[in-house]
């Protein structure tokens, strides 16, 4: 495997786990604001 295509792979991972993270963190702000409202989700 090339250094290129790790450093890529890499970034892949990277970008994944970044994106997941703030997948989650957004989904708790927005259940957080329905509860406010009134809305529960389960």
């Amino acid at each position: 495997m090339s250094i290129t295509r790790q450093k890529f792979c890499y970034l892949v991972i990277l970008n994944k786990k970044f994106l997941t993270q703030l997948a989650s963190d957004l989904l708790l702000k927005i259940e957080q604001i329905l509860s406010l409202i009134g809305i529960s989700i389960d």
